[in-house]
């Protein structure tokens, strides 16, 4: 009898090492995507041309229209490369609030310019401020996937 009392807990030992090993090298997956130099490069060039695209929206929408166009087109290209990336959704999130014709960044900001015609100043600055700081999450985003790094400025304001 104490031979299969030995064979039963040798049995239970190893099943439970089957139930508990792949549950042990899931939790050392990491829970956000790997650093990708591209998307780093996405963000940092798609900041600066919104931000000279905004200075350029005093003119009117027709006469930006095909840069604006080709810059709307390389945000969304700059989604979908951040959404195909394993383990990225909160960047990819961060690309589509950008995107979106019906929230207040790039999307939104463009849908109003051409909605109005033009920009005005004071609403330019507004909006430029508030663009920047979001490219600038996504940028932190993407530099603390390769270690941790503060982001200058955006806890404080």
């Amino acid at each position: 009898m104490p031979l299969v009392t030995l064979n039963s807990r040798w049995a239970f030992r190893r099943i439970l090492a089957l139930i508990l090993l792949p549950l042990a090298l899931a939790a050392c997956d990491p829970l956000i995507g790997a650093y990708s130099a591209e998307a780093y490069k996405n963000a940092t060039s798609l900041k600066a041309r919104s931000l000279a695209m905004i200075d350029r929206s005093g003119r009117s929408y027709s006469s930006q229209q095909t840069d604006v166009t080709a810059l709307m087109t390389d945000i969304d290209a700059a989604y979908e490369f951040s959404k195909g990336l394993p383990k990225n959704e909160i960047s990819a999130r961060q690309w589509q609030l950008m995107r979106d014709p019906d929230e207040g960044l790039m999307g939104g900001f463009v849908a109003g310019w051409k909605r109005n015609g033009t920009v005005g100043g004071f609403f330019r600055s507004e909006k430029k401020t508030q663009i920047a700081r979001a490219y600038d999450y996504i940028i932190c985003l993407e530099v603390n996937k390769q270690k941790a790094t503060p982001c200058a400025g955006l806890a404080s304001n």
